[in-house]
């Protein structure tokens, strides 16, 4: 990395695993080919937290994987697939709740007594989704999306009593943020989205060919189903984190064509945050695994699932 022809950061390219450009920047074609022998992915990341362009070296694994994916999309593998994303991703959101309230007690007896209602409700809402017994995704999606839709509104309504009042958070919003918070929560995903499509990509998935997702053209189905189990630990979690600290204020976002923008200050500050998790490690089981390498563990045995190698597929919660 240089600027003005100095050397601000080198790194031997078998010690990365991802490079992300944003903002404005250019590469060489050397630089690509050194890259891709090193199977490093390089990733392009808009202002709005959308991955707008991916390089990686050629796929390295069977088209067994692939196969099994397609023909899954039919049979009861799809939309078990499906519950168990969404199992994970509303174990997760119960967990965040209610670490976040047991840590405000003391101090914000009310807001946590919110957030123990909404954890609760999601608690109802998991009995519910781990009694139901899916058949193939397209007869089961409007069931486990409704489950779905309503742990994620309570979620948002529980996340909303710790974001800080300048923020102006009233409710989750999709690409094109309004407020500085879904800003911080958009560009957070693109993030996360650049790594799952690494861990797709080398458990030699179709990243286009989701279960949960519903198809789109463009539309990385499979990243964003794998992408569901680690929002909450990942992402949200880091962004109240800065939040809740003032690393990131108001005074770091700007108004332009109606959409809310981060500074650049912001933008670098989450980046060195989010990529700093990924390297961190977690304990699972009696191991542990860095998060980074937690999401290609989690992508490789759907692939595993996907070809009969195991009979089932547990997604990845923290309990709190």
């Amino acid at each position: 990395m240089r600027q003005e022809g100095k050397v601000l950061y080198s790194e031997l390219p078998e010690n990365l695993r991802q490079v992300i450009i944003t903002g404005r920047g250019s590469i060489s074609t050397d630089a690509l080919v050194l890259l891709s022998v090193h199977g490093v992915d390089l990733i392009l990341i808009d202002w709005k937290g959308e991955v707008v362009c991916r390089l990686s070296s050629p796929e390295m694994r069977t088209v067994v994987t692939r196969r099994e994916q397609y023909i899954a999309y039919k049979d009861p593998r799809s939309g078990y697939l499906a519950k168990a994303f969404v199992l994970a991703k509303m174990r997760n959101q119960k967990a965040l709740l209610g670490t976040l309230a047991k840590n405000r007690r003391d101090n914000n007896a009310k807001a946590a007594e919110r957030m123990i209602h909404f954890r609760d409700f999601i608690d109802d809402l998991i009995s519910r989704m781990d009694a139901y017994q899916p058949s193939s995704i397209d007869e089961s999606r409007s069931t486990i999306l409704g489950l779905e839709g309503l742990a994620s509104s309570a979620y948002w309504d529980g996340i909303k009593e710790v974001v800080p009042e300048e923020l102006k958070f009233n409710e989750r919003s999709g690409r094109g943020a309004f407020d500085p918070f879904n800003s911080m929560l958009n560009y957070g995903y693109g993030i996360l989205e650049g790594e799952s499509w690494r861990a797709v990509h080398y458990a030699g998935l179709d990243p286009y060919g989701g279960f949960l997702h519903a198809d789109r053209p463009g539309k990385p189905s499979m990243v964003l189903d794998l992408m569901e189990e680690f929002r909450q630990q990942l992402v949200d979690r880091t962004v109240l984190s800065l939040a809740s600290r003032k690393v990131v204020t108001s005074d770091d976002f700007h108004i332009e064509e109606g959409f809310c923008r981060l500074s650049d200050n912001a933008r670098h500050v989450l980046l060195k945050e989010l990529l700093g998790k990924l390297e961190e490690y977690i304990a699972l089981r009696e191991e542990r695994v860095r998060w980074c390498d937690l999401i290609l563990l989690k992508a490789r045995s759907v692939a595993q699932y996907l070809r009969g190698e195991v009979n089932r597929y547990d997604g990845f919660y923290l309990r709190w």
